[in-house]
């Protein structure tokens, strides 16, 4: 069960990273096809280094890859774990099996709480509708009531010389040009497993037509800091976000354009719907199914703070897996978003995002989003099978 969790966002610029090579949208591709069939058990836990890159590249991607080819490579690689979600949510979806679809436009209909869809159905209806199917389970995946948490943001170039600014818990190289810390909190409030009592949502207001909402503060360095974003979500995602912002150099509170999402974010090369692999706006996006593969990921660090190591200091140096996940493309469908294409690879169990691979409007890597997460040390879950 998810308790407790730490989410890195590490992006690698293919145009900013020393070792990244070009990469094409069709290289990705091939390598999908080839390495399909690589399943969980491919590797035996163990501690895989530099010389074992071939037997990892069949689980990282073109671009990716590069990013282990390093001398101090130490993958330590476990078993794969199952993480079941709380029974409240089980029950949700057993409760509502077989009741949700998707129209023609990709909403999401009949939907009210639990998983909306099985394995079964997605694999077994047409491409678009399955990657409609993947994201929506994306969306409501089990979350409890939301999640808070503290975050650094960091700048991170190639260290001058080898003798980089580092931060706490970067274990490499790199030189951290900036940094900055935020506050951010999201609660749900509706379609909630929890509140079967109360049409599964809180009672409070606004909780008849809004999904969530959530917060953001930054909180340092001086020139950014009480910086305040609010964002309501509402269930009826073609309503749109409402998105307000609270300058404190200008001491008045603005409202955020759609389009604005999708601009540079504070200086870097992320954009508002870069957290956590998408915005979760399902409708924001054309989808389609890919296909399913294995990937390597951190889906419970063994540390509290997340450590990173390798050249830039850009590789979890943690605990790693072999994660069975859904491939899924998400193209925009507004035509003057910078994206051309995302590649999501959302764990087939937890419905997280592992990685998320996006393209530009040549269809050449822009840049790579991977996570990490933590979950409680309590809780016992069987082997996967």
């Amino acid at each position: 069960m998810f308790s407790k969790f730490l989410l890195c966002l590490a992006i690698i610029g293919a145009s900013a990273a020393s070792n990244v090579r070009a990469i094409e949208y069709q290289q990705v591709l091939t390598w999908l096809k080839e390495h399909q069939s690589s399943p969980t058990d491919g590797l035996a836990p163990a501690n895989y280094g530099q010389n074992k890159l071939a037997d990892l590249g069949k689980y990282l991607p073109p671009g990716y890859l590069e990013e282990f080819d390093f001398a101090e490579l130490d993958v330590e690689l476990t078993t794969t774990k199952n993480y079941i979600a709380h029974p409240v949510y089980l029950s949700a979806t057993e409760r509502f099996a077989g009741q949700a679809s998707i129209d023609k436009n990709g909403n999401l209909k009949n939907y009210t709480a639990g998983q909306p869809f099985s394995y079964e159905q997605i694999m077994n209806t047409d491409e678009i509708v399955a990657g409609f199917m993947v994201a929506w389970n994306q969306i409501h995946r089990w979350q409890n009531m939301g999640y808070r948490n503290e975050a650094i943001l960091s700048y991170i170039e190639p260290s001058p010389n080898g003798n980089g600014q580092l931060l706490d818990g970067m274990l490499g190289g790199g030189n951290v040009t900036r940094h900055l810390s935020m506050f951010y909190h999201r609660v749900y409030l509706s379609k909630l497993a929890t509140q079967a009592d109360n049409n599964y949502r809180l009672d409070v207001d606004d909780s008849d037509h809004l999904f969530f909402k959530e917060y953001i503060e930054m909180l340092s360095p001086f020139d950014i800091a009480g910086l305040k974003i609010v964002v309501e979500r509402p269930i009826d995602q073609s309503l749109g976000d409402q998105v307000n912002s609270y300058l404190p150099s200008e001491r008045r509170v603005r409202r955020l354009s759609a389009k604005e999402r999708s601009d540079s974010w504070l200086g870097t090369n992320w954009t508002l719907d870069d957290f956590e692999g998408f915005s979760g706006l399902v409708m924001d996006n054309d989808w389609r199914f890919i296909g399913e593969k294995v990937t390597l990921h951190v889906a419970s660090s063994k540390h509290e703070k997340p450590k990173f190591y390798g050249p830039n200091s850009t590789l979890p140096f943690d605990l790693w897996q072999l994660r069975a996940c859904y491939v899924v493309e998400a193209i925009p469908r507004w035509n003057g978003h910078p994206y051309g294409r995302r590649l999501l690879f959302i764990d087939q169990q937890t419905f997280s995002v592992v990685m998320n691979l996006v393209f530009d409007r040549n269809d050449q890597l822009l840049k790579i989003m991977t996570t990490a997460y933590q979950y409680s040390d309590d809780i016992e879950s069987p082997p996967v099978e």
